[in-house]
């Protein structure tokens, strides 16, 4: 099973599971995942199944279709491909099913008969770049590593936050993972358990360099480049 997840800016809008062999993808309500932009053509692009995998498919659009950076007309996907459209960004996880029973959110229905709008794509290519980085926090569940998104402004861990860290006296939110222009730092939020990176003890908060080893708990977490 695999999922798409609808990004605008650092906020997720919807998340789809992929269940169908084709699954299209655009402004129009018709589309099995609606992109309410008018940046995005009415049937912009598609998912389709290849073999094991799953590809990205351009239908012909006016503003094009970019993974990673990179205008594709087809692409293979891998995990944490993130496919940009107009101004929303769409994350691939080949091994995910989403939250939300496998449907996301329809958008309204007067953005699907509009015409589309131009983007300039210099402007969208340079916004889109970015430092070709990506980080994520890894840890496994359930035998297999699963990559959490750094996509907003802050990030939570804990037993009761948006990455879990199980284990004795593990507060809900024990510690807090924050952007800086830097990258990110971790900071501590208190308790009888310890936050470590690397064996060391987060007395207050520390900066975050790819490849740190968190331990919360019986929690391992690594702070990784996607």
């Amino acid at each position: 099973m695999a999922k798409i997840i609808v990004m605008f800016g650092s906020n997720t809008e919807a998340e789809y599971t992929l269940e169908k062999a084709e699954s299209k993808i655009g402004r129009s309500m018709d589309c099995d995942i609606v992109v309410d932009n008018l940046g995005v053509s009415r049937h912009h692009c598609s998912i389709v199944k290849d073999g094991d995998n799953w590809a990205l498919v351009d239908g012909g659009s006016n503003n094009g279709t970019f993974i990673n950076g990179q205008k594709i007309s087809r692409h293979v996907l891998k995990t944490n491909d993130k496919i940009v459209l107009g101004k929303h960004s769409l994350i691939f996880d080949g091994a995910g099913f989403a939250s939300t029973n496998g449907k996301g959110k329809k958008a309204g229905a007067s953005m699907g008969g509009e015409m589309t709008m131009f983007v300039d794509q210099a402007a969208l290519a340079k916004a889109m770049s970015g430092d070709g980085k990506r980080m994520v926090i890894a840890l496994e569940q359930g035998g297999r590593e699963v990559l959490a998104q750094l996509m907003r402004e802050e990030s939570t861990i804990g037993t009761s936050a948006d990455i879990p860290a199980k284990g004795f006296l593990v507060k809900p939110i024990q510690a807090k993972i924050l952007k800086t222009a830097a990258g990110h730092k971790i900071m501590a939020m208190g308790g009888w358990r310890a936050v470590r990176v690397n064996g060391d003890k987060v007395v207050r908060d520390r900066d975050l360099r790819a490849g740190d080893v968190i331990v919360i708990g019986s929690a391992k977490l690594t702070y990784k480049t996607a």
